[in-house]
């Protein structure tokens, strides 16, 4: 059970008094908008804001490398037991 969406635990026509049971996928409600500011948040925290200069004048093809390199070494960090 999660805290409603909606109305944030309040109580809405959406939800059992507050709550709502995620039974599926939570992958399956994120769409492509959403992908997009979860990404600009990742580059955010590595130090480059959704700003003009910053992430949002990178092209596509290098945030999308930038993101790959990033997993990679998070991947072999953990792995490795490599502290981050």
């Amino acid at each position: 059970m999660l805290e409603c969406p909606s109305c944030g635990g309040r109580g809405c026509e959406g939800c059992d008094g507050g709550e709502w049971a995620l039974t599926s996928c939570p992958r399956e409600f994120v769409d492509a908008e959403l992908w997009e500011v979860i990404g600009y948040a990742e580059l955010y925290r590595k130090g480059c804001p959704p700003v003009a200069g910053g992430s949002l004048d990178q092209t596509r093809w290098f945030v999308q490398a930038s993101r790959l390199i990033w997993a990679e070494e998070a991947y072999w960090q953990a792995k490795l037991k490599i502290p981050g």
